[in-house]
């Protein structure tokens, strides 16, 4: 910009358009008289000189356009973006950003929506500006921002750049919250904190679960225990974690050591890669295509030094960090989004023109309404946002860490509620704008090349993204009518009027037959026979009322040769490696050589080993389910799904016949033995069928066994059935083995069942308690027992002819059956 000086009170001409000038340069001072030709506005540089400044038309004067590279911004000018809330150094910061969206991060956005990638390249330049440390407090080498810096980040990542790495970025930010809320006193948390940017390590949040979903708060596939004074042994199912496999450490919330059955009794940890199975490979969606989200499983031992802050200490975490940083920096994302959309759809509609009629798109009126109802809508929520955003700064003296070495100190807590407000408004304006940008944009919308159809898929994930909009809303309106105490994350108080209300439709002797049974449950909690201390104890096996049995006995067989058992429970076996076999794209069967061809492994039917591994010094186990039978001798076949990240899954990925794996057992499981139930019910999903492929092969290849087995399988498609020609084979031949298949997506010619294995499922195959000796055996995700426990339940199953694999089991008969309700014991038989 050219700029001459007339004289010593500073007054100046420009003769070029105002866009020339930045924004952070000038403020407006006071409007001076203007001619029919000129606007004239007094200014003031930043080093409070007065300037006047000529401007040849009003569209000169508010045309606030930005910079785009060497030419102009060709979305939204800055008039619509509120400026004046942000530092002189949160602008430059900005400018930065989006400098570096331009020529980095929106063109690889574009390849990682194609390919599924995730976006390290992008969090990788975002390092070099300091961003991975921006809520850091400088004293640890972080750039030590406000809130209203973090949302605006995120909703400049978000809209100049990629909606996905933007998501990346929000959960990195809340785990970097979660470290500092509790860093004071832990060197370990502090010297990970200050390498953020230089070492560019992405941290990510793991909280929901696979069986409560959204509801993240309330982790039921997690447990700690204590083994030392230093250490513990932690155990995580997650679901949906972002970067999940990608980011190089994690922040994991599970219950406290000896919670005791109290869910708002939790603790945080901090984990790294190397730590962590995740499966991304399965992460396929409508949007956010970047994310990389999926599953976590976290397992082992960890030295005290992993948990972050003091045991029970989640809760206050969750209010204060999680969920206020999730809230805020998710609900910027979706307001980055919207202001894309239109700064997309302001690209088509004014450069694109109908020669017919002489018009833009954008001359239109009704385009005009699209955008003007759009921009305001967007910029209310904006609104709210940034001023939440700075109530928060205001509470904290501007994300000042220190303040929390008060482990009582939690001011962003009072602020929830405004927060929940926050993402229900940007998640749903997102939706709203993205469609209308659709329909102002036409057909040309439709095409990848402008861009905005995967704005429109990725801004969609606002609403499901737990809190689900849903939530939330209810959330809201029950805080509104009832007041903020009503809220019960835990389910910990009873809903009397709804109680009182459904005993008014029992009659006379069904309020007897319940109360009795109450009286009953009551009376048996109070003597504690419905409790067995060795279950409360083993971390492991849950159903287990005493160590595992030990098949310890050689076996004569038919032909006379006396069969030894192979296995130890206390000691390791090295096993040859004979073969793999691939059963699908993502699972394969490995078989391994017993020490001697005539062993037998030792175990009862059901029961599980323990596979060690030495991984680059550092030893790594998994229990497998095997799917040969204990006298199948000589041998021991197991089956693996494969994992993303996993360092098991990539060693036996890598094995090749005669390396060696370390085997020991049996270590739990169910323990079935021949005769000792009239029927054993099958209830499997996916690769949940192992254990029950070892039972099933056991009774069918006895004949003597007079057991009689129900299986219901459950399969995506008929391609994912395991072990189908086999198990049909028996079907076919011996009426012991009854299989019911259903499957997700059912081909046209389909005779089996569709759909979740559900009550009516159940209702139509399963025999009911009629004074016979069964059990139901379960053996699949956590979503399916959780389902099947409740229909069980409904029909009238009692809690304890229930097993369940998986170390959760009785965890999950406990949240649908009862806190204090009888569980099954490991034997088939029952008896503790």
């Amino acid at each position: 910009m050219e700029i001459q000086t007339l004289s010593d009170k500073t007054e100046l001409i420009c003769v070029q358009a105002k866009r020339n000038i930045a924004p952070r340069d000038v403020y407006p001072l006071k409007r001076g008289p203007a001619s029919p030709s000129t606007i004239k506005m007094q200014y003031s540089f930043r080093d409070n000189k007065a300037f006047v400044i000529k401007y040849r038309s009003i569209q000169m004067l508010f045309a606030m356009a930005k910079a785009w590279g060497k030419g102009e911004f060709w979305g939204l000018s800055a008039d619509y973006d509120p400026d004046w809330i942000l530092t002189e150094e949160q602008k430059q910061l900005r400018e930065k950003l989006i400098d570096l969206c331009r020529k980095k991060i929106r063109p690889h956005a574009i390849h990682c929506d194609r390919t599924y990638e995730y976006p390290r390249e992008s969090l990788n330049a975002m390092a070099e500006l300091g961003l991975l440390g921006l809520i850091v407090p400088k004293e640890l080498g972080g750039l030590g921002q406000d809130h209203v810096c973090s949302v605006m980040v995120c909703e400049t990542l978000a809209r100049y750049g990629c909606p996905s790495t933007a998501m990346v970025y929000t959960m990195h930010l809340g785990a970097c919250s979660t470290l500092l809320f509790r860093y004071h006193n832990n060197p370990r948390v502090k010297d990970l904190l200050r390498r953020l940017d230089k070492d560019k390590l992405v941290g990510t949040l793991s909280y929901s679960d696979p069986a409560t979903g959204g509801h993240f708060w309330f982790p039921l596939s997690s447990k700690v225990k204590v083994l030392s004074q230093d250490t513990i042994q932690l155990l995580k199912y997650g679901s949906w974690a972002t970067s999940a496999g990608h980011a190089d450490w994690y922040c994991i919330q599970t219950v406290s050591p000896n919670f005791g059955g109290d869910y708002s009794n939790l603790s945080c940890f901090l984990v790294y890669l190397d730590e962590v199975r995740a499966s991304t490979d399965d992460w396929s969606a409508l949007g956010m295509h970047g994310n990389q989200s999926g599953p976590l499983i976290v397992e082992g031992k960890f030295g005290l030094d992993r948990m972050v802050g003091p045991v029970g200490d989640g809760q206050m975490s969750n209010d204060e960090c999680v969920d206020p940083y999730f809230l805020m920096n998710s609900s910027a994302c979706w307001n980055g989004i919207s202001l894309a959309c239109m700064d997309v759809g302001k690209k088509h509609v004014t450069r694109k023109a109908h020669a017919d009629v002489g018009m833009r798109v954008c001359d239109y009126p009704t385009i005009q309404d699209y955008f003007g109802e759009s921009m305001c809508e967007t910029n209310m929520s904006r609104a709210l946002l940034f001023m939440i955003a700075q109530a928060l700064d205001g509470c904290t003296n501007h994300n000042d860490w220190t303040l929390h070495s008060d482990l009582t100190f939690g001011p962003r807590t009072a602020y929830l509620h405004w927060l929940w407000q926050c993402k229900f408004s940007a998640a749903k304006n997102v939706n709203n704008v993205s469609d209308v940008m659709l329909h102002s944009c036409g057909g040309s919308a439709y095409k990848t090349e402008l861009g905005l159809e995967r704005l429109l898929r990725d801004g969609k994930a606002g609403w499901v993204m737990g809190p689900s909009n849903e939530v939330l809303r209810q959330f809201v309106g029950k805080t509104v009518l009832l007041g903020l105490e009503e809220i019960d994350y835990w389910e910990q108080r009873c809903n009397e009027r709804s109680l009182h209300h459904e005993l008014k439709k029992m009659n006379l002797d069904d309020r007897r037959k319940l109360a009795k049974k109450l009286l009953e449950e009551a009376d048996a909690e109070e003597r504690g026979d419905v409790k067995h201390p060795y279950q409360e104890s083993d971390f492991e096996n849950p159903f287990n009322t005493k160590p595992p049995t030990y098949n310890a006995k050689a076996i004569v067989g038919s032909d006379g040769v006396s069969h030894a058992p192979a296995m130890n429970p206390d000691n390791w076996t090295a096993l040859k490696l004979l073969s793999q076999t691939d059963l699908s794209d993502r699972m394969a069967s490995f078989v391994f050589a017993l020490p001697k061809p005539t062993d037998h492994m030792g175990c009862l039917p059901g029961q599980y080993l323990l596979v060690r591994v030495n991984i680059k010094g550092k030893e790594q186990t998994r229990y497998f389910s095997p799917v040969s039978r204990p006298n199948d001798y000589g041998r021991v076949e197991l089956v693996l799904r494969f994992e993303t990240q996993g360092a098991m899954s990539q060693h036996f990925k890598a094995l090749k016949p005669g390396d060696e794996v370390e085997f020991q057992g049996p270590c739990g499981g169910f323990e079935y033995e021949p005769n000792q139930l009239d029927e054993l019910t099958l209830l499997a999903s996916g690769g949940g069928i192992t254990p029950g492929m070892q039972l099933i092969r056991c009774i069918m290849n006895n004949p003597k066994d007079k057991t009689r087995i129900k299986l219901i399988y459950f399969s995506e498609n008929c391609n994912e059935i395991l072990y189908r020609e086999e198990l049909d084979q028996y079907a076919g031949r011996d009426n012991r083995l009854n299989i019911v298949y259903t499957l997700g997506e059912t081909p046209e010619e389909w005779e089996g069942e569709e759909g979740f294995i559900d009550t009516s499922m159940i209702d139509k195959h399963v025999t009911k308690p009629n004074g016979i000796k069964f059990k139901i055996v379960m053996c699949g995700g956590p979503t399916m027992s959780i389902g099947c426990l409740h229909s069980l339940r409904s029909l009238g199953f009692p809690s304890d002819c229930v097993f369940i694999y998986g170390q959760f089991g009785t965890e999950q008969i406990r949240t649908v059956y009862g806190r204090n309700v009888k569980l099954s014991g490991h034997r088939c038989d029952n008896v503790l």
